[in-house]
């Protein structure tokens, strides 16, 4: 049972919630010309005084949360709004100030104190303490790293110094991470909200199950579909898994899966619905950013690897699905294809969205005139019409979904602040350069162990800019190219959530379909073994990221195709018939050699592939 005065505060977050939608659509739908870094920290604030309302610092037992508790929460919503009462006051002098020069007064440590502190406790209550300790952690180096032996020492900040970086700059809780979570993010959060209020989400569903609902073990492939049109927009993989898994999970268990590997296939599913393009959680206008490359060649690069991992994915549920000879999605959860063709102009929002993205409109303009589409769209039924209730509806479910993003995201800009003003990046990337003396592949696997200790627990944006400043670099110092780097960071750092011990996605999946989470988490990884290969293949041959000629970029499509086929038979231990165990050797190393590039690994891999292939042939006939 809530307590009565958290249950009475609901009308408070709910007017909150709808001045952050108006907010946020005059300063970033090109409505008005606002400064950017009071942008971001009204929009933490706003963030900050809503976690505090809506998320209790702890899960209570018996229901029932001491009212203190919910006091203490009160004071500081106040103080969190606070923050930007303080910043807005004082704006000319804080965004006019000379850094290191003027001096860092007592309130401008107070409130930097007290930013800082909020932004890690939302942080600790919506995603969990990994993120946190990563941030503490970097706090205590950049305050006593001058005392560290070896090359990780740097000549020392002050407390000042660090808060003047965190604070009152624009590289540190309002550096980029920030940014990205109070616009680009954000608009796509209420275009989902938008989405989710008329029902047109469910369209993918029912499409899904439509298209599959003659093929083996159809409900794992109905996750593939809906997740990955989902996921692309969600921006979080666990938020995906919840958003398609209550429905795509417990249909697989009917069907005969084990719910170890029903809530891994949504997992793997929701989670590389992050690596599709055209949104990819958001990631890809980031990474557009980051390296000056433009949108439409990010999603050109990253349109091969997400095929081939939702295809080898699919290639792995088909295989296990023959194999234990499992069912069809039960007939009466197929909807009919009338009703559901009648509702396929439920993507014309999406089909504007992309359109809008290729015209080369800004991300913001995009996802809010696509949030208008949608109340235009839905307009023509009355269970979709959009009214003032379903506005504010829509305003409470985006807040409710921006809260841990946009906390994360800060807590990330704490990290990047205290790089920056201790220079570890750079230490960092001599450290691991040095170590690895030349040694790409080394590399490459020493930054992968990075990507997944940064990104667990951590969501796809502020994941990826953590890493990126991490990792890309190293990269790109031994002569990868920038795309490329970023492309292998962002795929790992996604794949965190997939990868034991900390993955929260496979814990959704577990907790849905009543599985042991670790046992889920390593079903997973093994299902989307793709994902983990592929980033090391297209470092070594852009061609993956369809960069080149066409006659680079189809014989490297083709012989990374068979290899996938081959490796999820060999993984799976069914191609035509069950597989002996040198079968399965053979086919693992032949879709590993047809994967790496190079006419002699192909050929070597194409020879593996045939001779099981013929083997089982002959054996079955």
């Amino acid at each position: 049972m809530e307590n009565k005065l958290r249950t009475s505060l609901k009308p408070v977050f709910t007017v909150l919630a709808v001045f952050l939608a108006l907010f946020q659509i005059y300063t970033t739908g090109g409505f008005a010309i606002f400064d950017g870094t009071l942008q971001k920290v009204a929009h933490l604030s706003l963030v900050l005084a809503l976690a505090f309302l809506h998320v209790p610092y702890k899960k209570f037992g018996n229901g029932r949360e001491p009212t203190i508790c919910v006091l203490i929460d009160i004071c500081l919503a106040l103080l969190a709004l606070g923050i930007s009462v303080y910043y807005f006051a004082n704006a000319s002098t804080i965004l006019e100030r000379v850094r290191y020069v003027d001096e860092v007064t007592d309130l401008d440590i107070f409130f930097g104190c007290v930013t800082t502190l909020l932004t890690m406790e939302v942080t600790r209550r919506t995603a969990g303490m990994p993120l946190v300790i990563v941030g503490i952690c970097f706090i205590c180096y950049a305050l006593f790293g001058q005392d560290l032996p070896g090359p990780f020492r740097h000549n020392g900040v002050t407390f000042d110094g660090l808060i003047e970086q965190l604070f009152l700059s624009s590289d540190g809780l309002f550096g980029l991470p920030l940014a990205a979570a109070a616009t680009m993010i954000y608009a796509f959060v209420l275009f989902g909200a938008f989405l989710e209020r008329t029902g047109m989400n469910t369209l993918f569903i029912d499409l899904a199950c439509l298209l599959t609902k003659n093929a083996k073990g159809g409900p794992a492939k109905v996750a593939i579909f809906a997740s990955a049109l989902f996921g692309s927009i969600s921006g979080s993989a666990p938020a995906n898994v919840y958003g398609t898994g209550i429905f795509t999970i417990p249909l697989m268990k009917r069907v005969g899966y084990s719910p170890a590997f029903s809530g891994a296939v949504e997992a793997c599913a929701s989670t590389g619905g992050q690596l599709m393009p055209p949104i990819m959680g958001a990631a890809a206008f980031i990474m557009a950013d980051l390296t000056g490359v433009g949108y439409m060649a990010v999603v050109k690069a990253a349109l091969l690897p997400s095929l081939l991992f939702y295809a080898s994915l699919w290639l792995m549920i088909h295989f296990e699905a023959v194999k234990k000879n499992l069912g069809t999605i039960p007939a009466e959860e197929v909807p009919e294809a009338r009703t559901v063709i009648s509702r396929l102009y439920y993507m014309i929002p999406l089909v504007f969205l992309v359109v809008v993205l290729m015209m080369g409109r800004s991300v913001n303009f995009a996802a809010f005139a696509g949030c208008i589409v949608v109340a235009l769209v839905g307009a023509f039924r009355k269970s979709t019409r959009i009214d003032l209730k379903a506005l504010r509806d829509i305003s409470v479910s985006a807040a409710r979904n921006t809260l841990m993003v946009t906390a994360c995201c800060a807590c990330a800009g704490i990290v990047v602040g205290v790089m920056g003003i201790t220079g570890g990046g750079f230490k960092f990337i001599n450290l691991i350069t040095s170590f690895v003396d030349g040694n790409l592949i080394l590399l490459l696997i020493l930054l992968m162990l990075t990507c997944f200790v940064v990104g667990m627990g951590v969501p796809t944006a502020p994941a990826y800019i953590i890493v990126s400043v991490l990792a890309a670099p190293a990269m790109i110092k031994l002569g990868v190219d920038p795309l490329a780097a970023n492309m292998f960071v962002l795929y790992h750092a996604v794949l965190s959530a997939i990868t034991p011990p900390v993955c929260l996605a496979a814990f959704a999946g577990a907790a849905i379909a009543e599985a042991n989470a670790m046992q889920t988490g390593f079903q997973a990884v093994k299902l989307g073994i793709i994902a983990f290969i592929v980033p090391f293949f297209f470092v070594y041959e852009p061609a993956l990221l369809l960069k080149g000629s066409l006659a680079d970029i189809i014989p490297a499509v083709i012989s990374a195709s068979l290899g996938l086929i081959a490796l999820a038979a060999g993984l799976q231990g069914y191609l035509l018939r069950n597989a002996r165990l040198w079968q399965r050797a053979v086919l693992v190393a032949g879709g590993l050699m047809l994967i790496i590039p190079g006419m002699i690994t192909d050929l070597l891999g194409l020879g593996g592939f045939a001779l099981v292939l013929l083997t089982q042939k002959i054996q079955k006939s």
